[in-house]
């Protein structure tokens, strides 16, 4: 993963203001808050401190002040003021659907409270799916104005209005599926979202902003804690205790995980202070993460630019950005590379199909390239961001987003969706109830051929996507036609084959028809998962090592084709003890012949190091056919064959006393001979150690 630079404010930080419509502090009288003596003084403390929070306008500053309100209402539950603030508070933090029964008592206590209340009064319904009484409140609020006032705020009354309109048509056609909490091994009462798997069943990784954050301290601009990395690893059926990770990826500022590269050896992180910060890449050597290097910038002006993500072919960026020329404040964008690859076109706004005047966020683009899941506060959101999904068409236009359904979207915010590449899974972030206290990280199980939506493909690890180069702004007189590339995927876990524990195994990708070698990675020694992207339509050779293993190798064919293909590759080394052996599966002869191709020099060679750094070990090389012919005649072919084996490996400084040739003909078959699969596993060499 080569990844270019944004420039990028806190992610987390554009969530965080629950609505746009602006509260306002009603000062709790004293006169009206006093009830009796006893316990006044202390309650009256705590509205006291709970106003000066309040009037900060900071999410974490909201949440403390909640704390406050709820002390003092333990003195005055039925003061109307003090309701309303506490209600304002709910709507403001990690559980807004309990504002209503603060909102609803301030109102019945005191209708004239504030002359907001009915429209709070609304949006609290609206966030608990009570539609039809949110529309009365907001359509009563709207009654309520003057002909100044209704001029300022009938667009944003319309637009509640609206949003509760989708939510009854949206609920009315549920999408088949089950949305259920990742856990307490990842998700706790403070904020999780980002969500960043390296594939399913093993690696994920995420940010949050914990107590125990990196410095423990919190951020300025919203009194929450600084945000860090976190990994949590796959096991038993259930995600594991999520592990804070250490520096260099969390310091004691704000770094939020943002990408991994399909290989699983590059980190995008997000690092930054007070609101502002930049992307940095962090390459894993060995057994760790180094520390990560600042990227260059996209745009030189300063503009707002976050949740990114490129194509499979890093031929096509698109990037969430408040540039000028968009539709809104904040919309979607796209860059072209031209032809020779090296530098990005003038962005270009998707365009009002896709855009809206209200804001656009975290943006992900398919394995194939041509669907885009981002979120929206426009187009038929219920409330808050909705996720939707478009589709790119031949000429390059979009359609129309489609809103991808409840119960995966809420009146709240719904973000960072991506889909596994089968289809059956998705994963993102939401404050949907039911979780353990703010944004948790959710799965998405998909039921069946049914489901209305959520028919594309897509590649999980791409939720805030790598890159290839820096980018820059150039003008392009002529725009560049791209052909978007489509990459399969090829995965699995490298385990030892006797005790199941995972192996840190270095794994070579070779393009059979040329003998170029196309990719090496490495399993993560924690679980032995790996991931590859390979091109369609090729013939590949997979070799796997690791230190006191035998290698295993094999050959597959990805075949070429238009969907996004992942092929599982499980592979268990053996250890190199006495009676382990392997079958040498890129070593090829002609047919009927002993004479080695030279495409099974590769393999051989690797055999030929291995037993020149173990020097005690003795290997028998054996040859095997299958049953076609006669038995002699399978016999002294088996048996030449094992013999050019070995005289190649002689020939390559492997001592002669490690060696002996067996041909064994058809006498050990591996499979039933009456099949042509089966008479192809007869028909191979073997290494077996007969002395350690």
């Amino acid at each position: 993963m080569k990844l270019k630079t944004v420039i990028l404010f806190l992610i987390f930080g554009s969530l965080l203001q629950v609505v746009s419509f602006s509260q306002k502090f009603v000062k709790v009288k004293k006169k009206d808050f006093k009830i009796e003596d006893e316990g006044f003084k202390e309650a009256w403390k705590h509205v006291k401190k709970a106003g000066r929070l309040y009037k900060m306008n900071k999410k974490g500053a909201y949440a403390e002040a909640l704390d406050d309100y709820l002390t003092a209402l333990n003195y005055n539950e039925d003061n109307a003021a003090l309701n309303y603030l506490t209600g304002i508070c709910y709507l403001k933090t990690a559980e807004p659907r309990k504002a209503l029964k603060y909102l609803d008592n301030a109102y019945f206590n005191y209708s004239g409270v504030v002359d907001d209340i009915l429209y709070w009064l609304a949006y609290a319904y609206q966030y608990n799916y009570k539609f039809e009484e949110a529309i009365e409140n907001y359509e009563d609020y709207q009654e309520s104005l003057t002909p100044k006032e209704y001029k300022k705020l009938k667009y944003k009354i319309e637009k509640r209005i609206e949003e509760c309109e989708n939510g009854i048509k949206l609920m009315k056609n549920p999408v088949r599926c089950f949305v259920d909490n990742l856990g307490d091994g990842v998700n706790t009462k403070a904020p999780e979202y980002s969500p960043v798997f390296f594939f399913k069943d093993s690696v994920l990784y995420f940010t949050s902003r914990r107590e125990n954050t990196t410095g423990g301290k919190k951020d300025p601009a919203t009194r929450l804690y600084y945000e860090d990395v976190y990994m949590s690893e796959y096991s038993d059926g259930k995600w594991g205790e999520a592990v804070q990770m250490e520096y260099p990826i969390n310091t004691k500022h704000n770094d939020a995980v943002t990408d991994i590269s399909p290989e699983g050896r590059e980190l995008c992180i997000y690092r930054g202070y007070k609101g502002n910060g930049d992307l940095y890449n962090s390459q894993f050597k060995g057994d760790y993460w180094k520390k990560p290097g600042k990227m260059s910038r996209i745009d030189k002006n300063k503009y707002r630019e976050s949740s990114v993500s490129v194509t499979r072919d890093s031929m096509v960026l698109y990037f969430i950005s408040d540039r000028k020329g968009g539709q809104g404040r904040q919309d979607i964008w796209v860059s072209y590379k031209t032809q020779d690859g090296r530098k990005w076109q003038t962005p270009q706004n998707l365009g009002p199909v896709v855009n809206t005047k209200y804001d656009e966020e975290t943006v992900e683009i398919s394995a194939d390239g041509r669907t885009l899941y981002f979120s929206s506060k426009g187009h038929n959101s219920m409330g808050g961001y909705d996720v939707f999904r478009t589709h790119r068409n031949n000429d390059g236009t979009w359609t129309e987003p489609e809103n991808i359904g409840y119960p995966i979207n809420t009146p709240g915010d719904d973000v960072f969706f991506m889909l596994a590449p089968d289809e059956h899974f998705g994963y993102y972030a939401s404050d949907r109830e039911g979780g353990y206290g703010d944004k948790d990280i959710y799965e998405v199980v998909f039921l069946g051929p049914e489901k209305p939506v959520l028919t594309s493909k897509e590649n999980p690890n791409d939720l805030i996507a790598y890159f290839a180069e820096p980018v820059s702004e150039t003008d392009i007189e002529k725009p560049v036609n791209i052909k978007v590339i489509q990459l399969s995927t090829v995965k699995g876990i490298v385990t030892d084959a006797l005790s199941g524990e995972p192996v840190k195994a270095t794994l070579e990708l070779v393009d059979n028809a040329t003998g170029e070698v196309v990719k090496v990675v490495e399993s993560y020694a924690s679980t032995g998962a790996y991931s590859v992207p390979l091109p369609p339509g090729k013939d590949y050779a997979l070799t796997a090592g690791a230190p006191d293993y035998f290698f295993h190798s094999e050959n597959f064919v990805i075949a070429d084709t238009s969907t996004h293909e992942v092929i599982r590759k499980d592979i268990q080394l053996q250890p190199m003890g006495v009676g382990a052996k392997i079958v040498l599966n890129n070593v090829f002869f002609d047919t009927g012949k002993a004479t080695l191709r030279p495409e099974s020099f590769p393999e051989l060679n690797r055999l030929a190091s291995l037993l020149i750094k173990y020097k005690n070990i003795r290997v028998e090389i054996s040859g095997h056919t299958d049953s076609q012919g006669s038995a002699a005649f399978n016999q002294r072919l088996s048996q030449r064959r094992a013999q050019s084996v070995v005289d190649y490996l002689l020939s390559r400084g492997v001592n002669l006393a490690q060696l002996v040739a067996v041909g064994y003909g058809e006498s050990m078959p591996r499979a039933d001979n009456s099949t042509a699969a089966g008479r192809q596993l007869n028909r191979r060499v073997e290494a077996k150690i007969l002395e350690k």
